[in-house]
């Protein structure tokens, strides 16, 4: 009786909250290019995403990084394109991740200020303003940055873990490369990735604020004024490594090891992924709630922080287990991690569990659109995975359907523990 209340009363929640959530606006029916509106401040938030990350380096690692690092740093009229954006208060933002690389905007909706963004992205895009001494002030940044990188434990371990778990592919390597590589760029290479990336790649644009459909299409339009684009498929699917169940020792002299686990998982349009996320909340995804954080610190304080995640990518998922611990309980820690990743196998959960865990993530998606930036991040998503149609309503019907036996399925059958890759990093 008391599950069948809780059903009912969390179901009629869910409806509630699904008028609560935002209308996503296809701009002039282009399903790349996504609007929501929010005339609650005067305030714009830009991305601009394009299909293609550092997997599409090829032998230049950190190529795409280096290059998309020195579009708003370009000289125009003897002014860097940033010191534009700053002038009328815009915040400028790039990066570039293993499958994508992103432009972000945020600025204040005036007329003025929409024509410079336009103008300005424009001109940015053009390259006209690339040249072999910005790419050399570069280059001293970026290798600085990469030499302090490798002095990081916790960034040399994900590092190492990423070039086993991802052997022989495209997403073996760091983002921004290695210093063997960086060194031997020059202009010609440097042009021809960026106009790869400009004129070949996919294009998404997701814009949230105090902006209409008709000038964002306006917006648009103008950005890539006279560009002759003619997008091309990207690259073919990225594969995982195939080998057995891996653990990997690398010594660093510390007295705390980094521990990364690596286990092969869904991909996000996967009809599962409801059923592993919240299976996920409640093995290590929700703080203090879940049962790693549980076993690990609070009975036996071993780390100060334990979370599991899922990492998306186009063709898969990993699920991800960090966490960083004192040498001498490196043993026990993965022996505790061992019982709950068997028990996770099994799904031993109670009901009332996955209930919490439901409202709980119901209520998450909420939370996280409390600011345009937050809502950006929401939206810029739901265009990468083409998530457009009714996106909210499918996700609060996707998790009101999660219950034990869909779990435990959708685990037997989406989750590769038998390929997993543990690795430490420390003194011992």
């Amino acid at each position: 009786m008391r599950f069948l209340l809780i059903t009912t009363i969390a179901l009629m929640l869910s409806t509630s909250y699904v008028d609560a959530f935002p209308k996503i606006i296809k701009i002039k029916s282009n399903k790349d290019y996504l609007l929501i509106e929010n005339r609650d401040l005067p305030i714009i938030d830009l991305k601009i995403t394009f299909d293609r990350g550092s997997k599409s380096d090829g032998e230049n690692e950190g190529i795409l990084s280096f290059s998309v690092n020195l579009l708003h740093q370009q000289l125009l009229n003897s002014k860097k394109v940033i010191n534009y954006f700053e002038e009328i208060g815009a915040q400028y933002n790039s990066s570039v991740n293993k499958e994508r690389s992103d432009i972000s905007l945020r600025f204040v909706s005036t007329s003025d200020n929409i024509g410079l963004i336009s103008k300005k992205i424009n001109e940015m895009l053009s390259l006209n303003g690339i040249s072999q001494e910005l790419i050399n002030e570069n280059k001293v940044r970026i290798l600085n940055i990469i030499n302090r990188r490798d002095l990081d434990p916790g960034r040399l371990a994900q590092r190492k873990a990423d070039e086993i778990f991802f052997s022989g592919s495209g997403m073996s390597h760091p983002t921004i490369g290695y210093a063997r590589t960086i060194e031997s760029l020059d202009t010609d290479i440097i042009r021809q990735t960026l106009i790869q990336l400009i004129l070949k790649s996919k294009i998404s644009i997701s814009i949230v604020g105090d902006i209409s459909e008709n000038t964002s299409a306006i917006l648009i339009s103008n950005m890539f004024a006279n560009m002759r684009r003619v997008p091309q498929k990207s690259d073919s699917p990225i594969k995982y490594n195939q080998l057995r169940k891996n653990t990997k020792k690398i010594f660093f002299d510390s007295s705390q090891t980094h521990i990364n686990i690596y286990i092969p998982a869904i991909k996000r349009e996967d009809e599962d992924f409801y059923n592993i996320l919240v299976a996920n909340h409640i093995f290590g995804g929700s703080g203090f709630g879940s049962r790693l954080m549980r076993e690990i610190r609070e009975k036996r304080g071993f780390a100060y922080s334990i979370y599991s995640y899922l990492s998306m990518y186009n063709d898969f998922g990993i699920l991800k287990i960090n966490l960083q611990t004192d040498n001498r309980n490196v043993s026990q820690a993965l022996q505790i991690i061992s019982i709950e990743l068997d028990k996770f196998k099994n799904f031993n959960a109670t009901q009332e569990e996955v209930t919490s865990s439901k409202k709980s993530l119901i209520r998450n998606v909420l939370t996280r659109m409390d600011t345009n930036i937050n809502t950006l991040q929401i939206l810029s998503s739901i265009n990468n995975y083409d998530l457009q149609d009714d996106y909210y309503k499918k996700y609060i019907t996707g998790i009101q359907n999660v219950n034990l036996k869909s779990i435990k399925k959708a685990i037997s059958n989406k989750i590769k523990f038998e390929k997993s890759l543990t690795l430490t990093l420390g003194g011992r």
